[in-house]
């Protein structure tokens, strides 16, 4: 009997055991899917309940261990401090919502797991974490091209707006999505050894610069060139190949322009929009409570064009009405560190591929994005998902936030 239970007991030990070691590869695979359920999914709170019902769950085992490892990290306690500030003006919101309170509270602790998880991921095995990125990055780019290759099969070709497949409820989040992927995109073709995998990452750039095209988004179009650029300028040391690269990217643009005039033309047509009145009105009704804002769970209502609009169009502006110059200074401070961190890493590294993130995110923020907190839409991946890889790579680890091949990163990292 004795023999029998302590083979038993083996049994069950062999079993954990095995459970330990599958468990990652579960995690990083839902982290996958995740990061891809705005092409996967139809509906627009799929990724939501899937990062809830699937992610989060399963994030629930490294959930202590990696707040412990990264809440002393400067961008961390920025972070920290404006989400806690925000939570506590709902405390003062007209009218006082105890459940949109609630929610705003579930999602800043998914935001705190969503920055466990990935740093969980990237400690336990940074080779297979950027697989699952570069994987993630193709289904995106693919994602791009089919996109765009549906929509204009049954509507009028290019001068309709593009709308992608997916999840997300409009061309400037899809926009924004793909931005932060063709960021990735580019880091990975510039650190790629051979050329067809250069080549494939260059052409899923070459897609999400399309969609926002097609998509005539002014603003992630243009934040997107400025990202890209300044990246480039970073990474290539050599400044003929910067030279290069960037009359490359201008011919690019050039021939968009000149192949398809009609998209230019009505991007040019739209003007100013509705934005500048809604921006107006925004700050009026921000500064009857400038110091405090009006709260997270208030709602703003705006009323122009003979349309109504419940967001400052404007993330700053949103955040301004919402905490009001704390809440504001709180978010700016937020990134500003993530800034200077990013900077800093970068140099050190020689890897400005989060750094090139945030300024394409402080750039795109300008005319939307709105509420950052938020459920899983355009923000998470414009926002969060740079500060995880910040926070997570930077707090107990001297290793990148991707991988590095450039020489002297190897000789740094050794």
């Amino acid at each position: 009997m004795e023999r029998e239970f302590k083979l038993s007991e083996h049994t069950v030990l062999t079993f954990f055991d095995k459970l330990k070691r599958v468990f990652p590869f579960l995690l990083l695979s839902a982290y996958g899917v995740f990061l891809c359920s705005y092409f996967i999914f139809e509906d627009y709170s799929e990724p939501y309940r899937f990062f809830a019902r699937v992610v989060f769950v399963l994030g629930i085992f490294v959930f202590i261990g990696g707040i412990r490892d990264t809440w002393r990290h400067p961008a961390f306690l920025a972070m920290a401090s404006y989400i806690t500030y925000l939570l506590l003006s709902g405390l003062w919101s007209d009218p006082l919502d105890w459940y949109r309170l609630g929610q705003k509270l579930t999602i800043s602790v998914y935001l705190l797991s969503f920055i466990a998880i990935t740093h969980f991921l990237t400690q336990w095995n940074r080779s297979f974490f950027e697989r699952m990125l570069q994987l993630c990055t193709l289904v995106a780019a693919v994602a791009a091209a089919t996109s765009i290759v549906v929509f204009y099969s049954g509507n009028s070709f290019p001068a309709t707006r593009l709308m992608g497949i997916g999840s997300l409820t409009n061309i400037n989040e899809f926009a924004n999505v793909y931005g932060v992927f063709a960021l990735l995109a580019m880091a990975f073709a510039l650190r790629c050894p051979t050329l067809p995998p250069k080549f494939l990452f260059l052409f899923a750039v070459g897609a999400f610069v399309c969609v926002a095209w097609f998509g005539q988004n002014r603003t992630a179009f243009t934040s997107l060139l400025i990202a890209l650029l300044a990246f480039l300028g970073l990474m290539l040391r050599e400044k003929n190949l910067w030279y290069l690269a960037t009359l490359a990217m201008l011919a690019g643009i050039a021939a968009l322009t000149l192949i398809f005039p009609d998209v230019l033309e009505q991007a040019l047509l739209r003007g100013e929009g509705l934005r500048p009145p809604i921006w107006t009105e925004a700050w009026k009704q921000a500064i009857s409570r400038p110091v405090v804002g009006h709260g997270i769970v208030s709602e703003l209502s705006i009323e122009t064009g003979g349309r109504h609009f419940e967001t400052a169009h404007n993330a700053y502006l949103q955040v301004f009405w919402q905490g009001g110059a704390i809440g504001l200074s709180l978010f700016l401070l937020l990134l500003l560190v993530a800034l200077r961190n990013a900077w800093s890493w970068g140099r050190q590294q020689e890897d400005y591929t989060v750094f090139c993130m945030f300024i394409f995110a402080a750039c795109v923020m300008m005319t939307g994005v709105d509420t950052l907190i938020d459920r899983p839409r355009d923000q998470w991946m414009l926002f969060w998902f740079p500060l995880a890889l910040l926070i997570s790579s930077q707090s107990t680890t001297s290793r990148p936030p991707l991988q590095s091949t450039h020489p002297a990163a190897a000789r740094a990292s050794s």
